[in-house]
């Protein structure tokens, strides 16, 4: 991949082009676990979420990073669509999630084997089409690196360094990310390279800061959350991470796979929130110039690999 060019749904896209963007969300998404509680967590109507996408699209926004993996109910052609009908670019991924969600045939594959499923992916394209993924997605659990999850921490570095796709990670509940630093710098990754995404959900600035200081990019996604209090501790996160001087590692998103949180699905607050409730609430604490980075800057500059 060029240092400027970034793989979308509809093929590579100058990374200047990306505008506003989201770096951590789904679209069309379905955990393969047949269990009541996911129930909610599942988006299957392609015009509830294209109508979501829209309305992110007139609020001002251009780009959205879709985070579903293999085997997790990822519909590239679904995204195609969606991207067409509102307007906006879709960058998806390859790679696979934390190990409960992990398809039962990746214990029995070898480390060669999900090799070469992702590498495919990158090269071929998706499920049949000649859709490829701009991201490469690797999960770990609670508190823990399963033996498992840490073997699609290996393929991924290797990954990496043989395509420069960038890496964005699942932090459960935003722990493990200094422990998936370390893992990557162990396989020959640095920090810059990698996303650590649900970092507010640990409620821990300082480690959120060393994070940053590490080199790391962080996406704050679970805005949304806390309506009833403005999301304020998202709110102060965020402006105690400017004023330390880390407004250049964090990325924003809603992580908003799920229908309680999307208008056309019947929840609240949408694809919208950020660039309206949120940004008025934000530029009381932070500058615009802060904002923006967060949201264009940050994510052209992790997305096409020139950090």
């Amino acid at each position: 991949m060029g240092n400027k060019q970034v793989m979308t749904v509809d093929g590579f896209v100058d990374a200047n082009q990306l505008g506003v963007t989201y770096s951590h969300e789904h679209l069309i998404v379905q955990p393969q676990i047949p269990e009541e509680k996911y129930i909610p967590y599942t988006l299957k109507n392609q015009h509830a979420s294209t109508e979501e996408a829209k309305l992110f699209s007139k609020a001002g926004g251009k780009t959205i990073v879709e985070m579903t993996p293999i085997y997790y109910g990822r519909d590239v052609r679904a995204y195609q669509k969606i991207a067409h009908e509102a307007g906006i670019h879709v960058v998806c991924c390859t790679g696979f999630h934390k190990e409960l969600f992990m398809p039962k045939w990746f214990q029995d594959k070898t480390k060669q084997d999900l090799y070469d499923i992702v590498l495919d992916e990158i090269e071929n394209g998706i499920d049949g089409t000649k859709i490829r993924p701009g991201v490469i997605k690797i999960g770990t659990s609670f508190d823990t690196i399963t033996s498992q999850e840490a073997r699609a921490i290996e393929v991924a570095a290797r990954i990496y360094k043989d395509t420069r796709i960038p890496i964005s990670t699942h932090c459960d509940k935003g722990t493990m990310g200094m422990e998936q630093l370390d893992m990557f710098e162990k396989f020959g990754v640095s920090p810059e390279k990698v996303l650590l995404c649900h970092i507010d959900c640990k409620y821990d600035i300082d480690y959120a800061k060393e994070l940053c200081a590490r080199g790391a990019f962080i996406c704050i996604d679970h805005v949304g959350r806390d309506l009833e209090n403005q999301d304020e501790f998202c709110v102060r996160m965020i402006t105690e991470l400017a004023e330390a001087g880390f407004a250049n590692r964090v990325v924003l998103a809603g992580d908003m796979g799920k229908i309680d949180y999307l208008p056309s699905y019947g929840g609240k607050p949408g694809l919208a929130y950020i660039l309206t409730e949120l940004k008025d609430t934000l530029m009381k604490y932070i500058s615009k110039q802060d904002f923006w980075q967060m949201l264009i800057k940050n994510p052209q500059r992790f997305l096409s690999g020139n950090d």
